[in-house]
């Protein structure tokens, strides 16, 4: 586990091996946000696309914040055990589809930061399924601790949760599984590591997910910290620096920000 901790007196994000509770976070004035690793993307290291995106995204003016790194099933859980406290990257679209939320008033969520929608790819030189019924008897590798059975229901395909995002995308290109599910932007990343081109899917058939941010528990403090992330990220929309990040980062803006 890896606690990052955002303070007045601070300019930068800080990394720092100390763990703390959630009991003890809960008591503290602090935003307390659970950062959900489970590979590439989101390292408990500190690296990864989406550890990038929130040094841009987290500032000191929203006060202080308790960036916590954890498993990413073990994320979930304590934010939803947790209340008052913020899940990253996520949104409430996401999680109501998949079913991790059932009392959609309990729950906030921020503007999009980025699309980010989850698609099933298949092995390289198969035609992707443009369906469900497609995806009948199909061995689909999904991330642990995510609900895609659930949104996935019916489909009669067989289910295998994968720990690490990587070892998802080696499952296929060995031939272990049919198919996976995974979000772009995310698995572009994991191909790019690999060295091999991207996974055949169909834009249009998309398993859940409309854009990505923050989701916190509903409660006073958590709509106006909510409100003061809006306008950091409309700030970095407007100047250009979200763009320019997910340029340097091989991603095309207009792909992943929604338009106005």
């Amino acid at each position: 586990m890896r606690t990052w901790t955002l303070s007045l007196a601070l300019s930068l994000l800080l990394l720092s091996a100390a763990p703390q509770a959630c009991a003890d976070s809960a008591k503290t004035d602090r935003h307390h946000i659970f950062a959900t690793d489970w590979g590439l993307t989101l390292k408990s290291d500190g690296t990864g696309f989406y550890n990038d995106l929130a040094q841009l995204l987290f500032t000191t003016d929203m006060g202080a914040i308790d960036y916590e790194i954890l498993p990413y099933r073990r994320a979930k859980r304590h934010f939803f055990e947790e209340f008052g406290s913020c899940l990253y990257p996520s949104s409430t679209e996401y999680l109501t589809a998949t079913g991790d939320i059932q009392a959609a008033d309990s729950f906030i969520g921020s503007r999009s930061v980025l699309s980010n929608k989850i698609h099933i790819f298949s092995r390289h030189g198969t035609m992707p399924p443009a369906n469900y019924s497609l995806l009948k008897d199909k061995r689909i590798a999904y991330a642990m601790g995510s609900r895609i059975p659930f949104a996935l229901e019916g489909t009669n395909a067989f289910f295998i949760a994968v720990a690490d995002e990587v070892d998802k995308a080696e499952m296929l290109l060995s031939g272990r599984v049919d198919m996976i599910s995974a979000a772009m932007p995310d698995v572009k990343f994991v191909f790019d590591s690999l060295g091999v081109p991207l996974a055949p899917y169909d834009e249009t058939l998309v398993v859940a997910g409309s854009g990505i941010g923050l989701v916190c528990h509903n409660s006073r403090e958590n709509v106006l910290f909510l409100t003061s992330f809006e306008a950091r990220l409309e700030k970095l929309l407007k100047s250009g620096e979200l763009q320019a990040f997910l340029r340097s980062q091989g991603l095309n803006p207009s792909d992943y920000l929604k338009k106005p």
